[in-house]
């Protein structure tokens, strides 16, 4: 019978070498008990939030490196290391155990090299020092390419931004207001021994102290909570809503945003999505909270609606660079030629979506990115060319780690929220054809 740490080397493998997200693998994980499937997401997050010093001692130590088609045996060492070093599994059980898994991955040929690689780890702690053979971005832990981006772009904060990226995210709630139970929700909480903390700005927003599986918060099934980063919830306060208006929610899946829209306003929200699996999520959401939308399955960049819209969110896929601590396989599979066809795609679902936003309108354009390509500049390029496009000033909410950048607001990653872009613009009548 497989052990634990060899099916932990076999999944970190699918992420790291198979391309796989650590999303995508999550079902595989549903045959181990509920402690085994616990430290399994432990040792695969945590592999691949700290990849770059793994990698790099590792890399150090190998007298050649891996062979390709061996890449089990590398996944296999990364993921010990990280065990070795960061949890408080006791060395001689990583080791001994890492041993064995290589026997049941059949590379018993390897066991020697893992015996003696992990035993020299366990006896020195450069792994958890800076090292002077070591380079800036792996002693951040950011990919090089990010690193250099970063530190380009936001020198006072990029090294806050990595420090934040490696921390595990908080689990914050948001409070269904329109629930017949909303007024007594942080008395659920209480009730449940479950503590928590308030935003002092963003009332719904609950942040539990210490994170617990969704089936233990109670009434999650019956809607009074959804789970909700405040910088995604910030997003239904910044889009200013009249009781009436039709509202497109572009690119809307999971559907936090849409119910998050509906609960704070009556408004007809049409649900735009071009996954139709995720469409399916966005229902699903809805009907958890008892709220209505129309969800449709298009491409955000092709819609065409029968009459324009009041309002519009625009919550633009991007490289997701101010999630890393929530998507740590960002770091393995994004790569910097990948930016620019985002921000060629962002720009023509941002044309399409103006095109069809009524004048006096706002447009709220999102992004979970740190990158100014896909933020502030898009936005500076688009204000360029678009001479009817106003940008609006944005509350920082009480967020002390966001940036007003003269064409939107940057929130990075911190205590309470995940790196987040917003820019809302308005649509001025008279430059309308």
């Amino acid at each position: 019978m497989q052990g634990l740490r060899a099916t932990i080397a076999e999944l970190f493998d699918q992420v790291y070498f198979g391309g796989r997200s650590i999303q995508s693998i999550k079902p595989q994980l549903k045959r181990l008990s509920p402690d085994a499937k616990r430290y399994a997401q432990q040792c695969i997050f945590g592999t691949a939030r700290h990849f770059e010093r793994l990698n790099w001692w590792l890399t150090k130590h190998l007298e050649k490196p891996i062979k390709r088609q061996q890449h089990i045996v590398e996944s296999l060492l990364l993921t010990a290391l990280f065990q070795l070093k960061y949890l408080r599994t006791p060395d001689h059980a990583v080791i001994s155990e890492a041993v064995e898994a290589a026997k049941q991955l059949d590379r018993a040929w390897a066991c020697g090299l893992i015996n003696a690689l992990l035993r020299k780890a366990a006896q020195e702690d450069a792994l958890l020092e800076s090292d002077q053979s070591m380079q800036a971005f792996e002693q951040l832990e950011l990919p090089e390419w990010l690193f250099k981006r970063l530190r380009n772009a936001w020198p006072e904060q990029y090294q806050a931004v990595a420090a934040a990226s490696l921390q595990p995210p908080p689990l914050t709630l948001r409070i269904n207001c329109r629930h017949s139970q909303a007024s007594s929700a942080l008395e659920r909480l209480a009730a449940e021994q479950l503590e928590y903390q308030q935003h002092s700005e963003v009332s719904e927003a609950v942040q539990l102290k210490q994170p617990v599986p969704v089936e233990q918060i109670p009434l999650f099934q019956e809607g009074l909570f959804s789970v909700q980063d405040l910088s995604a919830q910030l997003a239904a306060h910044y889009l200013p809503l009249q009781s009436g208006q039709r509202v497109l929610d572009a690119c809307a899946a999971p559907g936090g945003k849409t119910a998050h829209l509906l609960e704070r306003h009556d408004v007809e929200v049409i649900a735009l999505e071009i996954d139709p699996e995720r469409s399916v999520k966005i229902s699903e959401s809805l009907l958890r909270l008892g709220l209505s939308a129309s969800v449709i399955t298009a491409d955000a960049s092709e819609f065409q609606a029968d009459a324009k819209f009041d309002a519009i969110l625009l919550d633009a896929p991007c490289s997701a660079t101010g999630i890393l601590r929530r998507q740590p396989d960002i770091k393995l599979h994004r790569r910097d030629e990948d930016i620019f066809p985002l921000v060629k795609l962002q720009r023509a679902i941002l044309e399409n979506c103006w095109a069809q936003l009524k004048p006096n309108g706002f447009l709220l354009y999102a992004t979970c990115s740190l990158l100014p390509d896909e933020n502030a500049k898009q936005i500076k390029r688009f204000a360029r060319d678009y001479p009817d496009a106003s940008v609006q000033p944005l509350s920082n909410f009480g967020i002390a780690d966001s940036v007003d950048t003269g064409y939107g607001r940057q929130i990075f990653p911190a205590d309470w929220q995940d790196g987040f872009f917003y820019c809302l613009l308005q649509k001025t009548p008279h430059c309308e054809d």
